[in-house]
């Protein structure tokens, strides 16, 4: 029979769980951000002091001269005044704030509940793993705005903005993680006592290698729709299903390949259908839910390219950010469940033998 979940496996559930919304509302707080093209107005990394604003004219002038020296004000920028400037410096700066929040409500907590002897030595030590991965994050974050803040560069680079995404990406997957080894610790899953676990081996194995598959590709596919948005590939190309007019343009392979836009809008708009091999197979094994939160998020790709004439649209493109974090969260937590499941099999099973 199932075992009753523990407070610890109860506090772990709703902790992580928390943090791992906060991961997806950064995530959306940095892709408006980005398409608010205010990453680059912060040109500094402090942080600890990072966390108080410019409090007066005089703070707000001194922040404002330092981004008047990078590229991206001398060629985009340079008509702001210092009013417009705020504007753009307090958008990098919630970004920022709501970073050191969820790094916070991480940390925070876990000395709490450490205090009160409500962790185990496994959890603290898994709290410490993830605390050392948000700091690399931010770091990766620091290095991907200098590729934006040194040298001519008027955006941070396709490849850095790829890179500080997908280990976010990575980060979250450890988040969501932490709750599933909890209950693998404990043994919460579903009660396979009273089936054959011959019967359903075989479907759980399907889910797992199927699953599997869907994360694979579902992270080249993020990949490449990060570096769609590091190239404005969605401008240079607006059109769907031709690009500007061609099934495949002849500018497909010109220069570095991974940032060139057309490149990388090709491979975007095509691999999804890759990636919904798996996820119609799953389908078919009734975990539906990939499936059908892939087709809203194909349709609201689209509809967001056809819109992003001249520059994408900030709510759709926020939308399409967030359909895509809450698809990766469906896929894994197949992926988890059915790797949990197979353990009670072979539990029950050993069981039944005896």
């Amino acid at each position: 029979m199932r075992k009753s979940e523990s407070g610890e496996a109860k506090l772990i559930r709703a902790w992580f769980g928390a943090v791992s919304v906060m991961i997806i509302i950064m995530a959306v707080i940095g892709g408006i951000t980005r398409l608010s093209r205010a990453g680059l107005s912060i040109v500094e990394w402090e942080p600890i002091t990072g966390i108080i604003p410019p409090l007066s004219e005089k703070d707000w002038e001194e922040e404002f001269e330092k981004y008047k020296k990078i590229a991206q004000y001398r060629v985009l920028h340079h008509w702001m005044s210092i009013d417009d400037f705020k504007k753009i410096y307090l958008i990098e700066y919630i970004h920022r704030l709501w970073g050191r929040i969820v790094g916070l409500s991480l940390i925070i907590p876990a000395i709490i509940f450490a205090v009160k002897k409500k962790l185990s030595s496994f959890t603290i030590k898994y709290v410490l793993f993830l605390s050392i991965l948000f700091f690399v994050q931010g770091v990766i974050g620091w290095l991907m705005v200098k590729t934006g803040v040194e040298g001519e560069r008027i955006f941070v680079s396709p490849l850095a903005l790829a890179g500080h995404n997908t280990f976010a990406l990575i980060v979250y997957s450890f988040v969501i993680l932490g709750i599933y080894i909890v209950k693998a610790k404990e043994g919460s899953v579903r009660d396979f006592e009273f089936q054959n676990p011959k019967d359903i081996s075989l479907k759980i194995s399907k889910l797992k290698k199927l699953s599997l598959i869907s994360l694979v590709l579902f992270f080249v596919q993020f990949f490449f729709g990060t570096l769609l948005a590091g190239t404005k590939g969605a401008v240079f190309a607006p059109t769907y299903p031709d690009i500007n007019g061609k099934l495949i343009p002849s500018n497909l392979l010109e220069g570095y390949i991974l940032e060139n836009p057309f490149f990388v809008n090709f491979v975007h708009r095509h691999f999804s259908i890759v990636l919904l091999i798996p996820l119609i197979f799953l389908a078919f094994e009734r975990k539906f839910l990939p499936f059908i939160i892939w087709i809203f998020q194909f349709a609201l790709g689209i509809i967001t390219l056809l819109k992003s004439k001249g520059e994408v649209p900030i709510l759709l493109g926020a939308m399409h950010q967030v359909t895509a974090w809450i698809l990766y969260t469906s896929i894994i937590t197949v992926f988890f469940e059915s790797v949990l499941s197979y353990r009670a099999i072979s539990y029950f099973s050993g069981k039944k033998e005896k």
